[in-house]
């Protein structure tokens, strides 16, 4: 299978990336949280407030199960979707998972007026530097690629991605 998936922390650039390869790729873009927003007909933090954070982690793994089956799909993922291992084996088995990471500093600054992100709302530096702490294993125990993105614009993160993918020969 060949499906791209980019996972990282969120303000990491997933979805801004996601549509810059798909000028490299003819690749189709899925938005995870877009389309659980479709399939739940809530948006996100209607569905943490109504469901809790379980319930938002059972419609992602749910929904990645389904666009697994699929070929020739760029993936921006929630930020989360690595707390489950039944998540990480799924992308591994389907394709490509490429992680984009940044400085706490840099995420902080892009999530901080952000208020479609619950898990992050009101939260300080230091709470986001927990939370990347907690889930740092699990980003890397999933990635195939990483690319950090902290000082780089989306066409260099773009053509590094690019890169390293047709070296790692995981282009057809």
């Amino acid at each position: 299978m060949n499906n791209i998936y980019l996972i990282g922390f969120m303000g990491t650039g997933k979805s801004t990336v996601a549509k810059k390869l798909q000028r490299f790729l003819p690749f189709q873009v899925v938005e995870m949280d877009e389309a659980i927003e479709r399939v739940e007909a809530m948006s996100i933090p209607e569905i943490f407030e109504k469901k809790g954070e379980d319930g938002f982690r059972n419609a992602e793994s749910q929904l990645l199960s389904i666009i697994a089956k699929e070929n020739n799909q760029i993936i921006s993922c929630g930020g989360g979707i690595v707390l489950r291992q039944e998540n990480i084996d799924t992308m591994k088995s389907s394709g490509t998972v490429v992680r984009l990471d940044a400085t706490p500093e840099v995420i902080f600054d892009r999530v901080n007026r952000n208020d479609k992100r619950p898990l992050v709302k009101g939260k300080t530096l230091d709470d986001i530097k927990k939370m990347i702490s907690d889930r740092e294993e699990a980003y890397k125990n999933a990635a195939d690629i990483t690319v950090d993105a902290s000082t780089l614009n989306v066409d260099e993160v773009t053509s590094e991605i690019v890169k390293q993918l047709a070296l790692a020969g995981r282009l057809n």
